[in-house]
């Protein structure tokens, strides 16, 4: 049987296995199966979708129990609740209780593996029609209602969409730039016309961004920052500002019978040893992500508790490529050569993970560093790293720049460690850096919307949807939202434009193939190793399992053994 390492479990699942039950689907009448890319990983079996971090697993049906009170911790108070302003993670996991999408996550239950970024339909009754390569035609649920009592239609839907693509404020503009024009033909059905085919529309209307339905009389208030008002699962109630958030059930909503519990708490708990002791002390249902050494010290002291791994992206540097000393592509190899990966793994996460690169090695067809020609690039090596350097400022000569990045409230001391431990390395092949840090909620506002100079770091998400190479790297019409690096090449804009309208897959990997090495030769952003994250609940929970999503909208199908 074939067989690949699965890096997060570190053990070995069955290819077969591990794909079981993925898919990306395809718009319409166009199904997409994945194919290798020429490496020792190539399947050419037609598995679908992405690499799981472990196979699904079916448990045995077991009657539901609704009521009961549900737990869980946040890192960080979410800078806002209005999802049209906002791109933090945080936001999308309070986001998925209250709000509603077109579609959504198919994960968070046993029989899904964490990664598999599979989609259901949510406010839509199936999978969009699509008469045509630019033309999606949705039609929405019946007796859908908003918090406030009010009926959700198709022109909700046509005016969210609309005020993420122009209200000023949005952060997701170039999200949905592949919309040209939104019709309403009946209360009951949405037309959207596409600029261009677009084979990933149901993955982005399906995900984190860009595409929760908040009404017009709501994202229009005063109240959008502090306050959810929704179609979601779970009513929001209460935001005690930097303490929790509190929610209750939908007794109106419009999928039976969910959601079980009553109740849902959430409690914002910024420092890692609470977070750590609280679960321990069974005083919440379910953890926030644990790295290694806090995985371990749960696993001691809670050994009655469930737990599940999801893959994990470590974090990269984004800097600013329209500028020197960083727009000369050989300043950018030597940062990523004078970088020791092995080293920062050892001190951060026990030496677990492997190199990372633009495609996540979760992805089945992705090539893992190793693979990629321009693999020499991530391989630690001063000197070589140095005479780059050299060829660029002058032998002997240094840059002086800095380094911004948010605290470790949310991102954990690990992070922050990472960001410290590079600076050192840098250091010493000539790059002196001022290490400036920020609060989350001023750092995600400011700098990760591309407000700063020299350099910066930042985690990185696990993408859900094969375009977002373009929110990293556009700049059509203007600057992609995540675009931190300033990217603008125009062999890159046309591999993007190119990738992004090819329904068949095989086609379209081989322009993925492609990007991947351009971006591996450019260095545009330079990225550390990736990492394991544990999540553990409550032995009582049952019909749970951790994402790597954000969108807790799951749980509203787990419920509690003894409610």
């Amino acid at each position: 049987m074939d067989e690949r390492t699965n890096y997060w479990l570190r053990r070995k699942v069955s290819r077969r296995t591990a794909l079981q039950g993925t898919a990306i689907a395809g718009v319409g009448a166009a199904s997409i199966a994945l194919v290798g890319c020429g490496d020792d990983d190539d399947d050419t079996g037609g598995g679908q979708g992405l690499l799981p971090t472990a196979a699904a697993s079916p448990t045995a049906a077991k009657q539901p129990k609704p009521g009961g009170s549900f737990s869980f911790q946040i890192s960080s108070p979410p800078p806002s609740l209005d999802p049209y302003t906002q791109t933090s993670f945080v936001n999308a996991y309070m986001n998925g209780l209250s709000y509603s999408k077109l579609y959504r996550f198919k994960a968070g239950t046993p029989e899904v593996a964490p990664a598999d970024n599979a989609m259901e339909p949510d406010l839509a009754t199936t999978m969009p029609e699509q008469p045509d390569p630019l033309t999606l035609i949705i039609k929405l649920k019946p007796n859908v209602k908003f918090h406030n009592g009010r009926a959700l239609a198709a022109e909700d839907v046509r005016y969210a969409f609309d005020r993420y693509m122009n209200f000023e404020k949005s952060v997701h503009k170039s999200g949905l730039s592949f919309v040209d024009k939104i019709e309403i033909p009946d209360p009951a059905t949405v037309k959207i016309t596409t600029k261009i085919p677009y084979a990933d529309f149901v993955f982005y209307t399906g995900g984190n961004l860009g595409a929760w339905i908040s009404p017009k009389e709501h994202a229009e208030s005063a109240d959008a920052a502090t306050k959810m008002v929704g179609s979601g699962p779970f009513i929001h109630t209460e935001f005690q500002t930097g303490v929790s958030l509190s929610f209750k059930k939908n007794p109106d909503y419009y999928d039976k019978p969910y959601p079980y519990f009553d109740d849902v708490k959430v409690f914002i708990t910024t420092d890692q040893a609470k977070r750590v002791a609280d679960f321990s002390a069974k005083s919440v249902d379910l953890t926030w992500l644990f790295l290694p050494d806090e995985r371990d010290q749960i696993k001691k002291n809670r050994p009655d508790a469930k737990s599940d791994e999801t893959q994990g992206i470590g974090g990269y540097i984004y800097l600013r490529t329209d500028k020197p000393p960083f727009n000369d592509k050989r300043v950018r190899q030597a940062i990523s050569m004078g970088l020791n990966r092995k080293a920062i793994r050892d001190a951060i996460s026990k030496g677990e993970g492997v190199p990372d690169q633009l495609y996540h090695v979760a992805f089945p067809y992705a090539r893992q560093v190793k693979d990629l020609p321009q693999a020499k690039y991530w391989e630690y090596n001063k000197v070589e790293a140095r005479k780059l350097l050299d060829a660029v400022i002058g032998e002997g000569k240094t840059i002086d720049t800095t380094w911004d990045h948010a605290d470790a409230a949310i991102y954990t001391q690990a992070y922050v460690d990472t960001a410290t431990l590079a600076q050192a390395q840098l250091k010493e092949i000539g790059i002196n850096i001022k290490d400036q840090t920020a609060p989350y909620a001023q750092y995600i506002s400011t700098t990760y919307q591309g407000q700063y100079e020299g350099m910066g770091h930042s985690p990185r998400a696990v993408p859900y949807w094969l375009d977002f190479v373009t929110e990293r790297f556009t700049m059509k019409p203007k600057r992609g939202r995540i675009n931190l690096s300033y990217v603008n090449d125009s062999k890159l804009e046309d591999l993007m434009d190119k990738q992004r309208g090819q329904f068949n897959m095989q086609e379209r990997l081989q322009t993925v193939k492609q990007i991947e090495e351009h971006v591996a030769e450019e260095q545009y952003e330079i990225y550390f190793s990736t990492d394991t994250r544990t999540y553990f609940w409550n032995s009582d929970i049952e019909n749970y399992r951790p994402t790597a999503w954000f969108p807790y909208t799951h749980i509203m199908k787990t419920w509690r053994d003894k409610a």
